[in-house]
């Protein structure tokens, strides 16, 4: 092909001609622009309308959220900040929070560990506790479940197997009573037996204090179970565990816990795979399920143990997507609708953001910060009734771990404490509506709270900043608590509130409360905020209802205050019961109709390659 040849000018009564036809050209092609422009607009329009009906349907469950997808900006380089808008038009309850849906997860074999730091570990464990709320629950179990015994049941124990024994139910004791948790104890289902394992049932209620035990969970993940993994553990193992064998398991643990812990709920069936596996669910819940009192099932949405070309290695584009928040709702779905027509509540008796420990440089990383309450809002608002965070004392993932120099506070931590922050006494979610352009990643939840306190948490999780007016049922000033750290792969320099955890488990510098005042601008019955929220972080606005918001939410005017630290106001009185059927009795919503939730439930080994994320198939590993 030849080179063009220069242009040259056209002169005379052509060139005349010519221009005018080149003119009558470009108005041309501006007309059929607009128009273009005019049908996309139209096609946005409709579509911005189809994520606004979407956006409100969701909303009406509680949350709201922008979108856009992380692919298409990246993580480095943002533009200015977007306009947004976010209306909360009535603070009426859609769905009531129950009392101890956030509790924490951990291994029999690190309970000693964190013993001797339990100063520190209270401390920690106070952090994510919703003041108001009620008591922290904490699971016992795990993978180390099916490698537990009781001190006596054998003489000589594989080095695989972990021996408990009076001392270590007597420093569980002291951890109960210093923090006034609720336990939930994972039995062991693969290597042990009903009569053995109910050994161990009754020693722990005989220890440790009453009515301390809520659960009794029957077995951990089965759906993993693989004899050719487990035949190292021993002889006299299960060929196999199916859905059915599990059943007739789950029987025979029920009748001789019966005897041991009458007034103890049982839970199961503990399933890694609750969308994948979903008959397990169904076939324990289609019989008889004796003393059955939570649904339980575990959840990781990325998996360290898999190859970087799988879709469920993590990354941290993948854990500020929707995959790894609104994903994991949509997965465990199903299994709550079963749960919900048996008439059960559903337990995440594990959660985190990366399977095998975790990954250096995400699990440590600022981004779970941001993960941590979207997610957690997410499961709440699809019908999970409680959620456990494991945390491991040697592993990555852990939102904190305990050393002879004190707390490693992990941004995770600082995550989970911004989600307890938000909640608080009689805590109920919000309606909440957003407006904003397709190029943020804005998620929007709102809490209403006894005292006439409004707590509305705004995560950003793009690489926009956004300026958002707030129209919300308030009056007079607000307070905005940030959380931020230099990047969403920080592992340090994470501050809430402009402090930072120290290695006594205290906060450190000076709070960096923001107040900001109403403009009085908006429609009736509403006052107006407006704020930047940096692009990923969050930050959280706590604001008094206003008298008429109150009344139509069917507040009592209680007394208390707003502290920007507390996110809430003080603790008040209240327990779980022990009593097969749940934990503890959860505060209705006032909202009628299909947003009414069911009344609260009672409450070193080797690699497993069958181990696997979700909701997305990929191998774990059950390394402690």
């Amino acid at each position: 092909m030849q080179p063009d040849a220069p242009a040259r000018p056209v002169t005379g009564d052509r060139g005349r001609r010519l221009g005018a036809l080149r003119w009558v050209a470009v108005l041309t092609a501006v007309v059929a622009g607009l128009g273009s422009i005019g049908i996309l607009l139209a096609l946005a329009d409709r579509d911005s309308a189809s994520r606004a009906s979407a956006s409100v349907r969701r909303s009406a469950l509680g949350g709201a959220a922008v979108i856009a997808p992380l692919g298409r900006l990246g993580l480095h380089g943002a533009a200015g900040p977007a306009q947004a808008e976010v209306v909360i038009g009535s603070p009426a309850p859609v769905i009531s929070v129950p009392r101890s849906f956030l509790g924490i997860s951990t291994e029999y074999w690190a309970l000693p560990l964190f013993e001797r730091h339990s100063t520190l570990l209270a401390r920690a464990l106070s952090l994510v506790q919703v003041q108001g709320g009620g008591p922290l629950v904490l699971r016992v179990g795990g993978d180390s479940a099916d490698a537990t015994f009781w001190g006596s049941w054998a003489r000589r124990l594989p080095r695989w197997a972990l021996r408990l024994t009076p001392a270590w139910f007597a420093h569980t004791a002291s951890l109960v009573q210093q923090t006034g948790a609720r336990l939930i104890l994972d039995l062991n289902l693969v290597t042990d037996t009903p009569v053995v394992a109910a050994r161990i049932a009754a020693e722990a209620v005989r220890a440790l204090p009453r009515a301390s035990i809520v659960g009794l969970e029957i077995g951990n993940e089965p759906d993993l179970y693989s004899r050719a993994y487990w035949h190292a553990f021993g002889d006299g193992l299960p060929s196999r565990i199916s859905p059915d064998s599990y059943v007739r398991d789950y029987d025979s643990y029920a009748r001789v816990l019966a005897r041991i812990a009458p007034h103890v709920a049982l839970v199961g069936p503990v399933t890694a795979h609750p969308a994948l596996n979903l008959d397990w669910v169904s076939r324990l819940l289609a019989g008889p399920h004796p003393r059955l009192g939570i649904v339980s099932a575990h959840l990781y949405p990325y998996s360290a143990c898999v190859d970087r070309g799988s879709p469920s290695y993590p990354t941290i584009a993948r854990l500020l997507s929707e995959r790894a928040s609104a994903g994991l709702a949509a997965a465990i779905s199903p299994a709550v609708a079963l749960a919900r027509r048996a008439g059960l509540p559903l337990r995440l008796t594990e959660l985190n953001s990366v399977t095998c420990g975790g990954l250096p440089g995400i699990s440590d990383a600022f981004a779970t910060a941001l993960w941590a309450p979207d997610a957690l809002f997410e499961l709440l608002q699809a019908g999970v009734d409680g959620v456990n965070v494991h945390v491991r004392e040697n592993a990555i993932n852990g939102a904190f771990a305990l050393r002879n120099r004190g707390l490693i506070a992990r941004p995770l931590l600082y995550g989970l404490i911004m989600f307890a922050r938000t909640l608080g006494a009689d805590a109920n979610l919000l309606r909440t509506q957003v407006r904003a352009p397709r190029a943020l990643h804005l998620k929007v939840w709102a809490v209403r709270t006894a005292g006439r306190l409004l707590h509305v948490l705004l995560i950003d999780k793009g690489t926009r900043a956004a300026t958002v007016r707030l129209e919300l049922p308030a009056s007079g000033p607000a307070s905005v608590q940030r959380l931020l750290a230099p990047s969403a792969g920080s592992r340090s320099g994470v501050t809430l509130d402009g402090q930072q955890l120290g290695s006594d488990a205290r906060w450190h510098g000076q709070p960096a409360d923001q107040t900001i005042l109403p403009d009085h601008t908006s429609r009736p019955g509403l006052d107006g905020y407006q704020l930047t929220v940096p692009r990923l972080s969050a930050a959280l606005v706590s604001a008094h209802l206003s008298p008429a918001g109150a009344r139509s939410g069917g507040l009592s005017a209680q007394s208390g205050g707003l502290s920007a630290r507390s996110g809430g106001l003080s603790a008040r009185s209240g327990g779980l019961s022990a009593r097969p059927g749940g934990l503890g009795a959860r505060p209705r919503a006032r909202a009628s109709g299909r947003f009414r939730r069911a009344p609260d439930p009672l409450p070193s080994v080797p690699t497993n390659p069958a181990r696997t994320a979700a909701p997305a198939a990929a191998p774990r590993s059950t390394a402690p």
